[in-house]
């Protein structure tokens, strides 16, 4: 039992989600460790759903253990960038803050600076509105990518993602190679080294490319070199380098 002169810390958990663009996994998380720290909580975890993340799944794996946190009464607060972190589902998310404030566990919203007031009958309005206001303005973002693919795929042109080692061209229709990048040339390493006979393990030690990412890179071979180019005349030496980011 604490003394008089002494309080209970409040115990929290955080959540970060990254879809697509946005504020980034880390800044998210460094903002959730600052307002912990400012409010005077202990953060004991933060559950990191990671990239490409979407606020319509509620099968999301860390979204669950946050609600079994929640659930099982072992925190006392749960503090997110904002709230469309949560959901992106308008009945979800409502559904989401109508238990946690049923289990009498705060939540902070950074974007906010205070937790969500659910006993005010304005807030409650607010926040269905403000739920459905996401729900439906990310409904239209989605719609509108999604016609801006098909446009693309109608018209020839490459879509999505640039593959490692590549980027868009001027008019940002066709992948072409990103030729003063790290990542062109561990390219280009990796298609020499497949071509001298090396296994896939043996090029991601060389070059610290992920097998699976070497092998969409030779798949695609003719989209880092113009046609009929020796790729071992082309091609840099590979040097060890530094660890790169792999997952394309």
């Amino acid at each position: 039992m604490p003394t008089e002169t002494e309080t209970e810390t409040e115990t929290a958990v955080g959540y970060i989600r990254l879809s697509q663009d946005g504020k980034s996994l880390a800044r998210q998380r460094r903002d959730v460790e600052d307002y912990a720290t400012e409010h005077g909580a202990e953060l004991v975890t933060v559950h990191d759903e990671g990239k490409r993340s979407s606020g319509f799944d509620t099968d999301r794996p860390e979204y669950t253990a946050l609600r079994e946190h929640v659930a099982d009464g072992s925190v006392d607060s749960v503090i997110v960038p904002n709230l469309s972190r949560l959901s992106r589902d308008r009945k979800e998310r409502l559904r989401l803050l109508l238990d946690v404030d049923t289990a009498d566990v705060a939540v902070h919203s950074v974007e906010l600076g205070r937790a969500v007031d659910l006993d005010d009958d304005w807030a409650l309005v607010h926040q269905s509105i403000r739920a459905t206001t996401d729900d439906v303005e990310k409904r239209k973002e989605i719609a509108r990518s999604k016609r801006a693919t098909q446009e693309r795929i109608e018209n020839g042109y490459d879509h999505g993602r640039p593959p490692f080692g590549l980027t868009y061209n001027e008019d940002g229709h066709y992948w072409v190679p990103d030729r003063d990048t790290a990542e062109y040339r561990a390219a280009l390493a990796c298609i020499r080294l497949r071509e001298d006979g090396h296994s896939w393990r043996e090029i991601e030690c060389e070059t610290s490319v992920s097998k699976d990412t070497a092998r969409r890179i030779y798949t695609r071979r003719d989209r880092y070199l113009p046609a009929n180019v020796n790729t071992k005349e082309r091609s840099p030496p590979s040097q060890p380098r530094q660890p790169t980011s792999s997952s394309r």
